[in-house]
Order: C-alpha cells, then sequence, then structure tokens
C-alpha cells in the first residue's frame, strides 16, 4: 500500500508528513517514525553481533579444554560483551520501542524528528567511542569499571554521550505523547504496550541520572583531575544505573511478551488493570534492590541489605510473576474461545512452529529460571558463599540473555516486517534460530549454575590454575563452552536473517505473510 496523506486531525500541532495504514493492525504509520524505529533497531541488531561475538570468545576462552584468548584479550572481550550485551544492544532496541509506542501505536507523528536523530546520533557516536576505547586494549575495566580501576577517559565519554542521546530520546517519547493528545490523534488511556514503555522510560530515566553522578567523577579522576572517588560510593551510584538499567530491559522484555501475544494470538491480558498494576510495582521496587549487589560488602549494614537486597528482592519477583501469569492466561483465554478443550488442550491449537510463539516459550522458560536463581541470590545467606561464582553469570544470561533478548528476538520477527512491508526472509530459520538459541542458552545456563555450585569463580580468565584447580570445575565450564557456542550460532542466524530481511524480503501488504499466526488453522 503506497503512503497516503495523514489524517486531518493529526495536522493540529504537527507539521505535513507522509503516512499509510498498516494492512495488519490499521494504526497509521507516519515515514519519519518508522524512519527513526528502524534505525535504532539495526544499530541495536548490531550491537548484539559486538556482543555476541565477544560473549563466544568469553565462553570458549573459560572452557580449561581450549582458554582461546590470552589475560589482557580477555578482559577487553569480557568489557566489550558486558557494555554492548547489556547496554548498547537493549538500550538501542528500547529507543526503537518508544518511537514506536508513542507514534504508531498513538496515531501520530513523532514530536520531533530534529530531535529524534540527534538523541540517535549521540546514541551511536557514544557507541562508537565506548567500543574503540575497549578495542584499543585501554578499557579493559568491565562493564562495571569500579575505581581504583581507570580506563582510557573516552571510555568514560562514550558512555556520558551515550547516555545524553539516550535521555533526549525518553524526552522525545514524553512529548510525542504530549502532542498526540493535545493534537487529538489519541484520547483516553494509554494502550498497554505504550503504558508498559512509559514505565520503562521512568525506569531509564532514573537509571540515566544515576549512572551520571558514578561516571562524571570516574572520568575527571581518569583524567587526574580529581585525588580519588571513593570505591563504595561510585558503586552505590553505578548500581542505581546498572540494576534499574537492568529492569529497564525486563519491563520492555515484559511489552514484547504482550506485543508477541496480540500479534500472534490476538490476544490480550483478561484483566487490564491487573497487568498495569504489574508495571507500577516495577517502579516501587527496582530502585531499591540495587542493594542485592552489596551483600557481600561489610561497608553497610546487615539491616540495609536485608531490607534493600532481600525483602525488595523478593517483592522484585511478584510483578514478573504477574505478567508471566497474565501473558499466559491471556492466551490460553483467547484459544478456549475457539471451542471446547481439555484442561491442557489449548496447547495443542498452537502453532509451536510460528517464529515468535517459539521465542516467547523459551523467553518465559529461560526468565523463569534466571528469576529464581536471582531470588536466591537475594538471600544473604546464600549470596555469601556464591557472589564471586558462575551461579552470578549463570542468573544474569538467563534473565537478561534468555528472557529479554529471546523476547526481544521474537517481537522483532513481527515489528520489523510490519514497518518494513517485507516479510521474513525465512520464517523457518526464525524458527529454528529462536529454538536453537533458547537450548543453547538454557544449556549454558544449566551449566553455569553447575559450576557455580561446585565453587568455580567469576571474574577471572583463569580456570586450570596452573593445574591446581579442582578436578570437578572441567565439566562444567566445558559445557559452558558448547552452549556458549551454540547459543553463537543461533544469534548470527537471527543477525542473518534481519539483515536479509531488510535487504531480500519479499515486499508485501498480505497480513498472512507479514505477522504469521500462533493459532494453529
Amino acid at each position: 500500500m503506497a503512503y497516503v496523506e495523514p489524517l486531518p486531525r493529526a495536522r493540529a500541532g504537527f507539521r505535513d508528513e507522509s503516512s499509510r495504514s498498516c494492512p495488519v493492525t490499521g494504526l497509521r504509520v507516519y515515514a519519519g517514525a518508522q524512519a527513526l524505529t528502524v534505525a535504532n533497531a539495526v544499530a541495536a541488531v548490531l550491537s548484539l553481533a559486538v556482543g555476541g561475538l565477544f560473549g563466544v570468545l568469553l565462553g570458549l576462552t573459560r572452557a580449561p579444554g581450549l582458554e582461546l584468548l590470552a589475560p589482557d584479550a580477555y578482559y577487553a572481550a569480557l568489557t566489550g560483551h558486558g557494555v554492548s550485551a547489556l547496554i548498547l544492544w537493549p538500550v538501542f532496541f528500547e529507543v526503537a520501542a518508544m518511537v514506536f509506542a508513542s507514534s504508531v501505536l498513538l496515531n501520530a507523528q513523532v514530536f520531533s524528528m530534529r530531535l529524534g536523530w540527534s538523541a540517535f546520533g549521540l546514541m551511536i557516536a557514544g557507541a562508537l567511542l565506548l567500543e574503540g576505547a575497549i578495542l584499543s586494549g585501554e578499557a579493559s575495566v568491565a562493564f562495571t569499571a569500579y575505581p581504583p580501576l581507570v580506563a582510557t577517559p573516552w571510555f568514560y565519554v562514550g558512555y556520558l554521550v551515550f547516555a545524553v542521546g539516550a535521555l533526549l530520546a525518553i524526552l522525545n517519547f514524553a512529548l510525542s505523547i504530549v502532542a498526540a493528545r493535545a493534537s487529538g490523534a489519541h484520547a483516553g488511556s494509554l494502550p498497554l504496550l505504550t503504558y508498559g514503555v512509559a514505565v520503562a522510560a521512568i525506569l531509564a530515566l532514573l537509571s540515566i541520572v544515576s549512572g551520571l553522578v558514578a561516571l562524571v567523577p570516574a572520568l575527571l579522576y581518569s583524567q587526574g583531575w580529581v585525588g580519588a572517588v571513593e570505591p563504595i560510593v561510585y558503586r552505590g551510584w553505578f548500581w542505581g544505573l546498572g540494576h534499574t538499567l537492568q529492569y529497564v530491559n525486563v519491563v520492555a522484555m515484559v511489552v514484547a511478551w504482550y506485543g508477541i501475544a496480540a500479534l500472534a494470538f490476538r490476544a490480550g491480558p483478561v484483566n487490564q488493570k491487573f497487568t498495569r498494576i504489574g508495571f507500577v510495582l516495577y517502579l516501587i521496587f527496582t530502585v531499591p534492590v540495587l542493594g542485592h549487589h552489596f551483600l557481600v560488602d561489610p561497608s553497610l549494614s546487615t539491616e540495609v541489605k536485608l531490607v534493600g537486597g532481600s525483602l525488595f528482592g523478593f517483592a522484585l519477583g511478584v510483578p514478573s510473576l504477574m505478567h508471566g501469569l497474565a501473558v499466559m492466561g491471556g492466551v490460553e483465554a483467547t484459544l478456549r474461545k475457539l471451542g471446547p478443550t481439555s484442561l491442557f488442550g489449548w496447547l495443542r491449537r498452537i502453532r509451536w512452529g510460528n517464529p515468535g510463539v517459539a521465542a516467547l516459550a523459551g523467553s518465559l522458560v529461560l526468565f523463569a529460571l534466571g528469576g529464581w536463581s536471582g531470588t536466591a541470590q537475594t538471600t544473604l545467606q546464600l549470596n555469601l558463599v556464591s557472589h564471586n561464582t558462575m551461579w552470578i553469570p549463570g542468573h544474569v544470561h538467563g534473565v537478561v540473555v534468555g528472557g529479554t533478548t529471546l523476547a526481544f528476538m521474537g517481537f522483532a520477527y513481527f515489528l520489523v516486517p510490519l514497518l518494513v512491508r517485507r516479510a521474513l526472509w525465512s520464517s523457518r530459520l526464525a524458527t529454528v534460530q529462536a529454538y536453537l538459541y533458547g537450548f543453547g542458552l538454557l544449556w549454558m545456563v544449566l551449566a553455569m549454575s553447575w559450576a557455580g555450585t561446585v565453587g568455580v569463580p567469576r571474574r577471572t580468565a583463569e580456570i586450570s590454575y596452573g593445574g591446581d584447580a579442582p578436578g570437578g570445575w572441567e565439566a562444567p565450564m566445558n559445557l559452558v563452552g558448547v552452549g556458549a557456542g551454540i547459543a553463537g550460532l543461533a544469534g548470527a542466524l537471527f543477525i542473518v536473517n534481519m539483515v536479509l530481511t531488510l535487504l531480500r524480503g519479499r515486499r508485501t501488504e498480505d497480513p498472512a505473510l507479514l505477522t504469521p499466526s500462533g493459532v494453529a488453522a
């Protein structure tokens, strides 16, 4: 369908801009919003490619039979993996979601394309500075960069430039919602996906401000302009960024769950108030849980650790459980409307060969596993014995990589074809990729958890310790390497499929080709 003129009501307060009607959702898609969303999505995929490459190298290095990288290269790769996979990939994708949720879902234009592209340009510049500093070998400090470790000043500048770009994107998101209401393009309650993205944006704002407070003194310290940075103060403000940002990712993951359910099953939550309360609970519980990172630190009192690290940590599992049940309940209720079925008969109605369905199922399973292991870690006594073991990377990879990344991949399989009006280059490859990625991550997470229970340390390039390491360490760490290889291959398949979809995907307006159903025919 060719671009058409915008709806008359959209002209109030906006410039004239070409638009079209989405053949699947009937929503109005403006050219500027489409271009900005796709640009951020492409940057996200490229960041994932870099982060995934670093991750595979790390996994193969920690495997005792390989030990691929020398220590210097290992710590550079560790920093690159953390920055690319924990910061750049999800934030670029979340900014794409902000543009989509504040424009397409509201039948409105982006408030300011100039502001949107400026934010994107700053984020790209910050990302390039970060990656360049890491590849130079002068920023092997992990993505946390705890003082007294010092990186090249360009590393901190990259973080700050990227953060300013993200702040501008959040500002544009908020102003786009306000302008949509003022122009009459949207009235009433925000759509659930937009509501969820708004919660993620609020958390992102809090995390970025906290990060600026940590990173500006670190930059001055790296230049020798201040004599010292108190480590515990830095860590407190940094985890205001680091931990809160991970729950920005979690909220965005939940939004992706609802998006996949809506597009694959035409299913929504059974109770809207229930899901919105779940989103609000993330706002209440997320920030205090940064205390979870200080459970083994002697500088804080036990009372502070128990309240911030444990009590709020347990509470933070509640909204995640609410959303997991809401997504599955909404899908079940929708499928049961198709006709009578047994207790689990509705599961047979699902088209398990749909790539979005495969990603949604894998994300739910892996996030549940990672969430359980994280909840165990919020217990002070358990944290004391496992904080510096491979159990922690197992938890992180279950939640952030297994849950969040797989959900983003599944949503991208719907979102990108709708925006560019090209069918997936290979739907079958997408399905294989989703299952393979989920399997590889499950393998790796279980192996990391096993390694953690026998005391294998994290944050070290050494595993054999000159032959003095316990014999029980080798088997789980070799399995970690196998899982990393499987997940890396599956990640590469996702990137190849996305790139070929953009370049070679069949142009179409057929809804059946753009969003294959998740319900059996």
